[in-house]
């Protein structure tokens, strides 16, 4: 009897961890489709079906660590404080959606947004900001005292690829809306081997540029001299993250482009 009961209290425990792995997972996943401090268009289960967007139109992030807000204090990041600038703007009520991912690269964002209720999305979104790139440079360059640099330039080439894909992909859902992609900082600027650490990060740089360049509505946001000359300043105590001072400069970049829109063509080919 008390062999049985044993195994009846494993068996118990075992399927207890179960479903608090479960949980943990669901909420996991809760937590990067309908992240807390956005608002959330509910997505839809029929993959091309229109989702009901307020009039103000919809606000969408995508990509990694920076446009999550990590590094600042109060968790607005540069998503936070544009979406606030936007709402305050807007004379019609509008959303907000925030679907980035901390650590994500790009071809884990190339994966997520052919995900059917992300396109529906995309396809509703009149505002896309997005920042990757930095986990792919940094996490393939090895350490920074010893940076492997032939790593970096192969991991590069298939960041362009990946890159292209995700700006073909986001066209494909959503031809009309104005994507704003930062580019890549250093956050190592006063430390040594900073000049080999720039070079690298300008070479990205001119991909993301050269990349972008082939797709109408993107902009491409400098982001290279904001933390240069006084990152301690700017960025948190990881020393890779902005701050809140860093959050706003890049907000104070960014807006500059929102409020002088890009012009759209009309019929006759002609601006307006």
């Amino acid at each position: 009897m008390v062999k049985k009961s044993l195994w009846n209290t494993i068996y118990f425990l075992s399927v207890c961890s179960f479903l608090f792995l479960a949980l943990g997972c669901a909420w996991g996943i809760r937590d990067i489709l309908q992240p807390s401090g956005s608002e959330s268009v509910k997505a839809s289960s029929k993959p091309n079906e229109t989702l009901p967007v307020p009039a103000g139109g919809l606000l969408l992030g995508l990509g990694d660590s920076l446009t999550r807000g990590i590094g600042d204090p109060g968790g607005q990041g540069y998503f936070g404080i544009v979406k606030t600038q936007l709402t305050l703007r807007e004379k019609e009520p509008m959303s907000s959606v925030n679907l980035a991912v901390s650590g994500l690269t790009s071809d884990e964002l190339r994966r997520q947004i052919k995900q059917p209720h992300i396109q529906n999305l995309l396809k509703n979104a009149k505002w896309i900001v997005m920042t990757i790139g930095s986990n792919d440079l940094f996490q393939s360059s090895g350490s920074l005292k010893k940076i492997d640099v032939a790593a970096a330039e192969k991991s590069r080439l298939q960041y362009q690829q990946n890159l292209t894909d995700i700006l073909t992909e986001i066209r494909t859902c959503n031809p009309k809306a104005t994507v704003y992609l930062f580019g890549i900082y250093n956050p190592f600027g006063d430390l040594p081997e900073a000049n080999l650490a720039s070079r690298l990060v300008t070479a990205w740089n001119n991909t993301i540029s050269q990349t972008a360049v082939q797709f109408d509505r993107v902009i491409v946001i400098p982001t290279f001299d904001l933390f240069a000359m006084d990152p301690g300043k700017y960025l948190y105590s990881d020393h890779f993250h902005p701050n809140h001072l860093g959050y706003e400069r890049m907000v104070e970049r960014l807006w500059q482009v929102i409020q002088d829109p890009p012009k759209e063509e009309t019929t006759d080919g002609q601006t307006k």
